[in-house]
């Protein structure tokens, strides 16, 4: 942009330049160029010559002003999508205000058979953060039985274990928070002024506000058919990057592309689980 005004800036005063010159030298141009002014003969053609140049600085006026509006169009657009971004902006942290809020109305309380197989486990319901953990290790506990009759499970018994101990017993708080994550990411993705490293950072804003029992518990959410195309968004924003590593965390490599574990800026296969992953209060209990 800046070249361009330049280069129309330039141009605009050598015309005006050379305008000036002949105003004021006319005569002496005349006399240099045709020897004597005065040889009707020779200043007649030599004036009609000018016709041409007439055409060219008219077909130079033309130009500056096509590009004066190319320039206004360029312009224009450069500050509507400016003023778009400011909107999407403004929309993209008010949603994450959204869900932050609604995080703190999660609820999850761990089912009876978990209660019984865990005696430390405490018989109550949990909140936000602790909502989230109290579900993973319930999806957990799920998969662990599942495992012990049978020596694989498939993506359609995955998706079964979480929708009958997770989401059907705390289908209102959990599965409005999730709706409220796929609809951020899934506005993020249908943006068409965003370019892809920017939906990039929006999506990672929105990994970065959930915890590593909750991307599990995600991944879990989005295999169901209630779910959509959650899977889809989990994806191509690459949401169980962070996700905690145990059980489930080996369940979900199995019906999951190795990239959808992994950062932007590494194809490394995920880290296995080390054992300083393991719970601080041996598993279960809060």
């Amino acid at each position: 942009m800046r070249k361009i005004i330049l280069t129309i800036s330039l141009a605009a005063i050598v015309v005006i330049g050379a305008w000036i010159y002949w105003a004021f030298h006319s005569v002496q141009i005349a006399h240099w160029a045709l020897n004597s002014i005065y040889i009707p003969e020779q200043a007649g053609p030599w004036g009609d010559s000018f016709g041409a140049y007439n055409a060219l600085f008219g077909a130079l006026g033309a130009t500056a002003v096509v590009g004066t509006l190319l320039l206004q169009g360029r312009a224009l657009r450069l500050q509507q999508e400016d003023q778009h971004r400011q909107r999407f902006e403004a929309n993209f942290f008010q949603l994450l205000g959204v869900i932050r809020e609604n995080r703190r109305d999660v609820r999850f309380a761990n089912s009876e058979k978990y209660l019984l197989a865990n005696p430390k486990a405490k018989d109550q319901v949990k909140r936000e953060h602790f909502a989230f953990r109290a579900a993973y290790r319930e999806m957990r506990y799920a998969i662990i039985g599942a495992l012990r009759q049978k020596q694989d499970i498939t993506v359609e018994e995955l998706a079964k274990l979480y929708a009958e101990n997770v989401h059907v017993r705390y289908e209102s708080t959990l599965g409005a928070y999730f709706r409220l994550v796929y609809e951020t990411l899934d506005r993020v993705e249908r943006d068409d002024r965003l370019t892809y490293e920017e939906k990039n950072e929006f999506g990672n804003l929105v990994r970065g506000q959930m915890t590593s029992f909750e991307v599990a518990i995600a991944g879990c959410n989005a295999l169901n058919d209630f779910a959509k195309d959650f899977k889809r968004l989990i994806i191509r924003f690459r949401l169980l990057k962070y996700a905690k590593k145990g059980e489930v965390y080996d369940e979900l490599l199995k019906h999951y592309p190795p990239e959808t574990f992994q950062g932007r800026e590494t194809n490394r296969a995920p880290d296995p689980e080390s054992v300083e992953d393991v719970d601080d209060d041996n598993g279960w209990d809060e």
